[in-house]
């Protein structure tokens, strides 16, 4: 039934655990959550932003939507940001270029992976904003820094234990006036078995090209060619991860790419995604200013028919609840 709520994990490390069990993993569940990220993102971060181009083509436009709703709410004049799991710099480039861009003065970023980390701050030298890179968990900065607006994109559902997070996290703004704290690129926790989603999504996948027939695409056979050329081995970052995990002793046989994923994006490999309701509960102290959907056929826009397009761009502007993706605005109270 559309708008059902789907109850968040009971356990949020059960599935984690699970597979320490299925591996006879020897270290602790937090451990190798952590080692499999860490590995993980190191590799996956070299093919980032090319794997993610449909993201680099919607997101700014969402982010754009979400500014313009904080300065009509009343945002800070001058921000200090935060953005974090940061990764190559997508979230804080399309904030800089947002109406809220000339308030930044300046921009720290966190991320586990320093491989991400890197490449964030290579895209920094673009910003103009002075800042901190920082390598670590937001528990690390509780009692040192302090943040009047924090970004975090495509990160809740890779948080086993959100309440646990969003706790940190917003113990960064106490005391902040009109503190902002915006996320977005998780999976909607309330509409995931929304029927005209499943629809519209179904209507997708019927009219796409067959994976057999994709691979014949010059872009994908050019790829293949110039790694093989290069004499790249394991290529595949799926692998790598798993090569990594083996040589360090985290791991004795590999994981399958499920298990890689259930690892990683724990609230969306067959989870329950981001409930906006159980978000209102883990922050007591914020008042929802905006929330919004987008993803209403499964897909980003940038993947989309212009037909399904025209059809994703009304839906967004009549703030249609059921999309896949859900972004939100909060700002503390006080």
């Amino acid at each position: 039934m559309a708008g059902d709520f789907l109850s968040p994990i009971a356990d949020p490390w059960a599935p984690v655990a699970e597979i320490c069990s299925r591996h006879d993993v020897k270290c602790s569940v937090v451990e190798f959550h952590a080692a499999v990220n860490v590995a993980f993102h190191r590799f996956e971060s070299e093919h980032y932003d090319e794997l993610h181009q449909d993201m680099w083509r919607s997101l700014p436009k969402q982010i754009h939507l979400l500014a313009e709703d904080c300065l009509e709410a009343g945002a800070p004049e001058r921000i200090h940001m935060l953005d974090i799991g940061c990764g190559t710099g997508l979230a804080t480039d399309s904030l800089l270029k947002s109406p809220l861009g000339e308030r930044i003065e300046n921009i720290d970023l966190l991320d586990t992976s320093a491989a991400m980390l890197a490449r964030a701050q290579a895209r920094r030298q673009g910003w103009g904003r002075p800042g901190e890179a920082i390598e670590g968990l937001v528990e690390s900065l509780v009692g040192r820094k302090r943040y009047n607006l924090i970004i975090t994109s495509s990160v809740l559902h890779h948080v086993p234990d959100l309440a646990s997070f969003l706790h940190s996290a917003t113990a960064l703004q106490e005391g902040e006036s009109s503190a902002l704290f915006l996320h977005l690129q998780d999976p909607n926790g309330d509409f995931l078995n929304d029927p005209q989603l499943l629809e519209r999504t179904a209507r997708v996948a019927s009219c796409k090209t067959p994976e057999w027939m994709s691979r014949l695409h010059p872009r994908r056979v050019v790829g293949r060619l110039l790694r093989e050329l290069k004499g790249e081995q394991g290529s595949d970052y799926i692998s790598r991860t798993n090569q990594e995990l083996i040589r360090m002793g985290f791991l004795r046989s590999p994981l399958t790419t499920s298990e890689i994923y259930t690892v990683t994006d724990i609230h969306a490999q067959d989870g329950d995604g981001i409930s906006m309701r159980q978000m209102k509960s883990w922050l007591p102290s914020y008042i929802l200013i905006s929330t919004r959907s987008y993803g209403f056929f499964g897909e980003l826009s940038s993947n989309l028919t212009p037909a399904q397009r025209a059809e994703e761009e009304r839906l967004i502007r009549e703030k249609a609840p059921n999309g896949f993706h859900v972004e939100a605005a909060w700002r503390a109270r006080g």
